[in-house]
């Protein structure tokens, strides 16, 4: 017989605390089974079998009964068919303490169950299929899940969020511990356990208790925290776009907040626009049918005492929501406001961008295509009868700059520079024949 020695870690599962776990929870979690090595041994014993499948689970081995697992798991039934070992790895989130207390109620029936073990208990059980007929672990795990919030709720939402997305998505585990602290009043205590959580755990949570809650202040109260923990941690959490925001704040039913959450909504600057247009629409809406209550009746009807005290609140109410909507009014003007400019600075940076990329060009045409005057090019020449060859000087008097060069025009006259540089040419020229012809003699 295999000794247990080949479970590994396996042996010291159980002596995690005891927390909650109270015999009046669940026949089933009434007291500690024992160990699992001892329970596969006793088997064997009764049975006369030995192990005969392997089921590793994050690295760790389980020999096992096959048809102890098969008999309450469907996941292992389709899995060990026609093979005698096994492989629980992700997608399924299960850790080798979570399987260890599963396989052992495969053989006893039995499971201890607490606070903190519980959710990872029920998810584990819908991962593997164990909602077989009669007393399944997905049943008493589920029994002791809706007990066990009633008193806990907080350590249960805690260990829920290391086991998102599938605590979520096998049997809302996470969005069912909030609506129970939301119902107990305590819907403060669970936000700093939500805002740490991943953009797309957060969503689903969000879109879970859309469909859970009647109320959704505490739903507006809890995307606001998000949005503003991670607009203060944006190297940690990175940046939220526009469509990020706006598809968290959707999972937000306008008509199902409060007036005063309401205002607070459309007044809040971390609120995508778009949902704040919704807001709006349902502020007015509500406006026009509190306005409608407090019309005055007519004349020919008589007036309660009780209808008098509703139309006196409802033009109370009237008159707050005229001053909250009077302040939404300058919100959005305000909002205008920095739209316009943000779309002034993009202009102005385009158009900078635009001279830029001209100047730029014009400056690499101007360095590719360089054009030197005929009469430079001779100038630089610098052979005989060139200009410079004799002795080119501005004549006294001419007018200069600043810089100590020639003014090259006089008005609309022909330019001084010009008729200077012709006289001297034709100067420098004769000078050059008349010593060569005398150079010839």
């Amino acid at each position: 017989m295999k000794r247990w020695n080949q479970f590994g870690a396996i042996e010291t599962i159980y002596e995690e605390e005891q927390e909650l776990s109270s015999p009046s929870l669940s026949p089933s979690s009434s007291s500690s089974p024992p160990p699992l090595h001892s329970i596969i041994n006793a088997w064997s014993l009764d049975s006369g079998c030995e192990p005969d499948v392997l089921i590793r689970v994050q690295g760790t081995s389980f020999h096992l009964h096959k048809d102890r697992m098969i008999s309450r798991s469907s996941y292992l039934k389709r899995h060990l068919t026609g093979v005698s070992n096994v492989t629980l790895s992700p997608p399924l989130n299960i850790t080798v303490e979570t399987f260890a207390t599963v396989a052992g109620f495969c053989y006893s029936g039995r499971v201890h169950l607490t606070a903190s073990n519980v959710a990872a208990v029920r998810v584990a059980a819908e991962l593997l299929g164990m909602s077989t007929e009669g007393e399944s672990l997905c049943d008493v795990a589920e029994l002791y899940f809706e007990r066990v919030i009633g008193i806990d709720a907080l350590r249960v939402l805690r260990s829920c969020v290391i086991l998102l997305p599938e605590a979520e998505t096998t049997a809302s585990l996470a969005s069912r511990c909030i609506e129970a602290l939301v119902w107990e009043g305590y819907d403060v205590t669970f936000m700093d356990v939500v805002v740490a959580m991943e953009l797309q755990h957060f969503q689903l949570l969000a879109c879970s208790l859309n469909r859970r809650l009647p109320n959704h202040d505490v739903l507006y109260n809890m995307v606001d925290l998000y949005l503003k923990v991670r607009q203060g941690h944006e190297n940690k959490y990175g940046k939220l776009t526009e469509e990020q925001k706006t598809e968290i704040c959707n999972n937000i039913d306008c008509a199902k907040l409060s007036p005063r959450i309401l205002v607070s909504c459309v007044q809040n600057p971390r609120m995508p626009l778009r949902f704040m247009v919704r807001a709006i629409l349902m502020e007015h809406l509500n406006t026009r049918r509190t306005l409608a209550a407090a019309a005055p009746p007519q004349p020919e009807q008589r007036t309660s005492l009780r209808e008098f005290l509703q139309r006196d609140s409802a033009q109370r109410q009237a008159a707050q929501i005229k001053e909250a909507m009077d302040s939404t009014y300058s919100r959005i003007q305000s909002l205008e406001r920095e739209l316009r400019g943000m779309k002034m600075v993009l202009l102005h940076h385009q158009a900078e961008d635009e001279e830029h990329r001209t100047n730029a060009f014009n400056s690499e045409r101007s360095a590719s295509f360089h054009f030197v005057p005929l009469e430079t090019r001779r100038i630089q020449r610098g052979g005989r009868g060139s200009v410079s060859s004799s002795g080119f000087l501005l004549p006294s008097g001419t007018n200069k700059n600043d810089d100590g060069v020639g003014a090259c025009h006089d008005g609309n006259k022909v330019p001084k520079m010009t008729r200077f540089f012709g006289h001297r040419f034709v100067t420098g020229l004769k000078n050059a024949f008349r010593i060569s012809n005398s150079a010839s003699n």
